[in-house]
């Protein structure tokens, strides 16, 4: 029996880390009979190493308009490349975390797409494997990811919004299992817990090989990760600010991020949440029921699926005494910034400039050789003869 190992997210839960680490450990994985591919087609703007992309992916023209059948194209394409790495490995590890959200949207149907591809086949398995954070941490660090990245209509939502409307965020999280497991089967689906304490052999790279019954050991090298961290509360406002901004366009939108992120590694998050004690209890409780059934179906365990403690000092608001710092020092890094690159083109004009001046002297020299080839020659003889 073949097996398809379909690593789905949810995200922000390292899923960039997890990627990176089977890429940069394909040779051993290979090994130990798993496979770890990139495909040929190359989604803009989406880390390569989500292998899995082409499931959920969205093709576009240029002038934004969706290409449906280049869309079943590639899906068809790269599932067959599928079919045919698995005359040579047992075992295939796709993963991309939009699978979570964007499983069944009607236009990019991730398990139709399986089933008419790989799940009508008797002799390949196919096993997901998820990571699930509590509803509170993943909602927020979800808008976090959007008003980070921005150009995008969630870039520019409030919290309060995304809280109110929910756009396609999928937190229902037994719903969305039960559905898979109506295409996979329940015994199909590894549910891990996104917590540090919870993951065997103290890291998610290693948790993620025992999803795939394999042992962390020292042959596996773990590379610096690429990191995707999340801006700070205050940072992630001024953020979503920048973004309502009516000429802001790729390139200005990546100066601020770059900005904005590096100041969020540096500066200090604080113990606030963005709901209030009470505002989290209630909205934890909507999940309690799913959640439970979670930990007893899948994990074959009793009570709550996430410790539900409210672990901070009170909610978050924009007009906290850390928010004018913060501020002003965006616009002085900002400042310092803009001070520091115009230095850097005055310095660049000045040795072009330098550079034409000898280019221009070097022609005048040449076209007065040309002008007077005699005198020039006798010139030449005479600095020949005084050397």
């Amino acid at each position: 029996m073949k097996t398809l190992y379909l690593h789905i997210g949810t995200p922000k839960t390292a899923t960039t880390a997890i990627q990176t680490f089977c890429w940069d450990n394909r040779e051993i994985l290979e090994k130990h009979g798993y496979g770890y591919p990139l495909f040929d087609y190359q989604f803009p703007n989406v880390q390569k190493y989500r292998n899995a992309h082409f499931l959920v992916g969205r093709i576009k023209d240029a002038d934004g308009k969706r290409q449906f059948d280049e869309e079943k194209k590639v899906v068809r394409e790269e599932l067959g490349q599928v079919c045919q790495l698995f005359e040579q490995y047992d075992n295939i590890i796709l993963s991309d975390e939009g699978i979570w959200n964007r499983g069944f949207f009607d236009d990019t149907n991730c398990w139709e797409r399986l089933k008419q591809g790989l799940l009508k086949d008797d002799n390949i398995a196919v096993k997901v494997i998820v990571y699930l954070r509590r509803q509170d941490d993943f909602l927020f660090s979800w808008w976090n990811q959007q008003v980070k990245e921005g150009m995008l209509s969630s870039s520019v939502m409030s919290w309060e919004e995304v809280v109110e409307k929910m756009p396609y965020i999928k937190l229902d999280y037994y719903d969305i299992l039960t559905k898979i497991s109506e295409y996979v089967g329940k015994e199909n689906i590894t549910v891990r817990i996104f917590d540090k304490k919870s993951f065997v052999g103290g890291s998610v790279q290693a948790d993620f090989l025992d999803a795939l019954h394999l042992q962390y050991t020292d042959e596996y090298k773990l590379l610096a990760p690429m990191q995707n961290p999340s801006l700070t509360k205050n940072n992630v406002e001024i953020k979503r600010v920048l973004n309502t901004l009516p000429d802001l366009d790729k390139q200005k939108n990546s100066y601020f991020r770059k900005l904005l992120t590096e100041a969020s590694a540096e500066g200090e998050e604080g113990s606030s949440h963005m709901f209030s004690e009470e505002e989290d209890r209630k909205f934890l409780e909507k999940y309690q029921e799913g959640n439970a059934k979670i930990a007893r179906e899948y994990l074959g365990k009793d009570g709550a699926l996430f410790n539900d403690v409210y672990r901070a000092d009170g909610k978050w608001t924009p007009d906290n005494e850390q928010m004018i710092r913060d501020v002003i020092h965006f616009f002085g890094t900002t400042t310092l910034y803009l001070m520091n690159e115009n230095k850097s083109l005055k310095e660049q004009c000045k040795s072009l400039k330098e550079q034409l001046e000898v280019q221009k002297r070097h022609i005048s020299n040449i076209r007065y050789k040309m002008k007077h080839p005699v005198k020039a020659l006798s010139e030449k003889i005479k600095r020949t003869e005084q050397e």
